[in-house]
């Protein structure tokens, strides 16, 4: 599994492409469960939410089991349709065995008891702000993580693009 695999896995793949302008936003907004608790995420900070989805991803096939909790969380985010096509892509692309995809269409226990991970912590706060997965934010950028992010793609833009020639 390479990152390139795991970005056409997301919801967001097609609009991180596009222009980015009303009715990519409109469309990308479509997509959320407006039932989630923190729908927000998607609906506000669909960098940071990107960032969540393709690193919790690497986290699980790491061997963390703990991890799907939080992409499931992630995945509550989006609407039934969407969340749907996702698992399939899951299965077609064989990134999870069965018993992870199983666990992933149960309900959320938020009640259950997470084993705290800092290292897994670190990593994935570190993806946020250093933009690992070349995320191609086209709008405003609000938050600091999403400026730095923003800045390293281009760096590293600017780097490949010089080895390139």
């Amino acid at each position: 599994m390479d990152l390139k695999s795991i970005k056409r896995l997301s919801p967001l793949y097609e609009y991180w492409s596009s222009e980015q302008n009303q009715n990519d936003e409109t469309n990308r907004i479509s997509k959320t469960n407006k039932e989630s608790k923190i729908s927000y995420l998607f609906i506000k900070e669909p960098y940071k939410w990107e960032n969540l989805f393709q690193s919790i991803i690497i986290e699980i096939n790491r061997g963390d089991a703990d991890s799907i909790k939080g992409l499931k969380i992630i995945l509550d985010c989006i609407n039934l349709e969407e969340k749907e096509k996702v698992l399939l892509k899951f299965s077609e692309e064989k990134i999870f065995n069965s018993s992870t995809l199983e666990e992933l269409r149960k309900p959320i226990d938020f009640k259950g008891n997470t084993k705290k991970n800092l290292l897994r912590f670190i990593r994935i706060l570190f993806s946020i702000f250093t933009n690992p997965y070349g995320i191609e934010q086209k709008r405003n950028r609000i938050h600091l993580y999403e400026k730095t992010g923003f800045i390293i793609n281009e760096c590293r833009k600017f780097i490949l693009k010089g080895k390139k020639v």
